[in-house]
């Protein structure tokens, strides 16, 4: 049996349904049990809780000889860490109590620092809080930046005819494809092949500048000249907090901007294991393409 936290989400519904179409016992867990039902359609069985709470965890958690477990993202939180440390104790003590043998933990590049990291410092210390389980093997996957995270900025190319972000325009970095995350924590728990604690990057398929990143999906969309355009850090965090987004969280982003600004992001040496196969022109087609035509 295996057991998924954000079955729904990008990473996770296809570990999911990679393992379901295996023959696999999935248990998917969430908040909402409408949104499981496609995945309990596929053959999957749903717990519905509270994924903060560590009494729901452990009994998801029983009778599972392998996890795939992530924080999910809150928008809203008032402190950003308070809420990462709250989820990644409960998750770990459920794993502990449930004697889960095999983890894998979705956290990030950057992980290897608290500091200044933004949102990826929660995860530096939930690899560590797991890393301290002794009888469970754990493989942490640290992707680079999500390639759908660009799926966001399809409000702004049509009513400004630009991209942008915090990010400079110039740096190179690692983009991956979610897509390539869940198969390749799929492949991974199908095999249970890693022990101990290990560590595995997930950097896409070739470094990249946003401007690079951006002129592809430009040409996708018949837009070949779309440039990137990269706001001050003061812009970016008011533009958040006015989307709703809490000053926590907001802040959390422009520090994670600076630190891959600055370089925080390529400190991996590319090889075979970590390259994923999906490329920025493969991504433009398939899925930001079709997103930004449906308006």
């Amino acid at each position: 049996m295996y057991a998924i936290t954000g079955a729904t989400g990008h990473t996770g519904r296809i570990f999911a349904e990679t393992l379901l179409k295996a023959g696999k016992k999935v248990r998917v867990l969430g908040r909402d049990a409408e949104k499981l039902k496609g995945l309990v359609a596929q053959g999957a069985e749903a717990v519905v809780g509270n994924v903060e709470d560590a009494e729901f965890l452990t009994q998801a958690f029983t009778g599972v000889t392998a996890a795939y477990i992530l924080i999910p993202p809150n928008l809203q939180t008032p402190d950003i860490l308070a809420y990462q440390n709250k989820i990644g104790e409960a998750q770990t003590e459920a794993i502990k109590k449930a004697g889960v043998k095999y983890v894998v933990h979705l956290s990030s590049i950057g992980a290897h620092s608290p500091v200044g990291t933004g949102p990826v410092a929660g995860l530096f210390y939930q690899e560590r809080r797991l890393n301290k389980l002794p009888d469970t093997h754990v493989l942490h996957l640290r992707p680079g930046y999500f390639m759908e995270n660009i799926l966001n900025s399809i409000g702004m190319i049509k009513g400004m005819g630009i991209n942008g972000g915090p990010l400079s325009a110039d740096i190179k970095m690692g983009f991956t494809a979610t897509r390539d995350i869940g198969n390749y924590a799929a492949k991974r728990l199908l095999a249970l092949d890693f022990t101990g604690k290990e560590v595995q990057e997930l950097i896409g398929s070739k470094d990249m500048t946003p401007q690079e990143f951006t002129s592809i999906l430009g040409a996708a969309v018949g837009k070949a000249d779309l440039k990137w355009v990269q706001f001050p850090d003061e812009d970016a965090f008011n533009s958040m907090t006015g989307m709703g987004i809490s000053a926590s969280m907001a802040r959390s982003f422009v520090d994670m901007s600076q630190f891959l600004r600055n370089g925080g992001g390529n400190v991996v040496i590319r090889d075979a294991e970590n390259t994923t196969p999906t490329t920025g022109e493969q991504f433009a087609k398939e899925i930001f393409a079709p997103a930004f035509n449906a308006g």
